[in-house]
C-alpha cells in the first residue's frame, strides 16, 4: 500500500465497494410474488390470534393487504428474500388513493410504504382511515 492512512482506506473501500457490486450483477436477489396462499400462512405462524376476513393483493405480487376483526389490518410486503408483515389498527397507518394504487406509509423504518394496484384503492383508503367502507 501507500503508507498513507487516508489513502489506504479509500483504495480499501473501494475494493470492498467493487465486490458488492460484483456479487449482486452475478447473484441478483430474486424477486417474488406474494400470493394469498403464502401471506396467510406466514401470518398464521406470526399472528396466530389474526384471521383474514377480506385481502387486498397487488397485482404485481408486491405486497398484500388482510383486514381482519375489529378494524386490524395486516400489511404483507417483501423484504430481501423474506416476507415481513406489519399489524396496525384503522386510523394508524396514512392511507392515500395515488393513481388508482393505494399508498399505505407506516410509521416503521424498515417498511414505510406499500404500493397495492388493484382497483379498490378508494375504498381501503376508508377502511385503513377508519371511516368504513364495505
Amino acid at each position: 500500500m501507500t503508507g498513507n492512512f487516508l489513502i489506504d482506506t479509500l483504495i480499501s473501500l473501494a475494493g470492498i465497494v467493487m465486490m458488492v457490486a460484483a456479487a449482486r450483477l452475478v447473484f441478483p436477489a430474486p424477486k417474488f410474488a406474494i400470493t394469498e396462499l403464502m401471506a396467510s400462512e406466514r401470518m398464521a405462524f406470526d399472528e396466530p390470534d389474526f384471521t383474514p376476513l377480506h385481502w387486498l393483493m397487488d397485482k404485481q405480487g408486491r405486497a398484500a393487504l388482510a383486514e381482519g376483526a375489529g378494524g386490524e389490518f395486516i400489511l404483507a410486503q417483501r423484504l430481501g428474500l423474506d416476507l415481513v408483515l406489519r399489524r396496525f389498527s384503522a386510523g394508524a397507518a396514512e392511507a392515500i388513493e395515488e393513481d388508482g394504487a393505494l399508498v399505505v406509509k407506516l410509521p416503521d423504518l424498515t417498511v414505510p410504504k406499500a404500493i397495492i394496484a388493484n382497483g379498490d384503492a378508494s375504498k381501503w383508503v376508508r377502511k385503513l382511515s377508519g371511516v368504513g367502507g364495505g
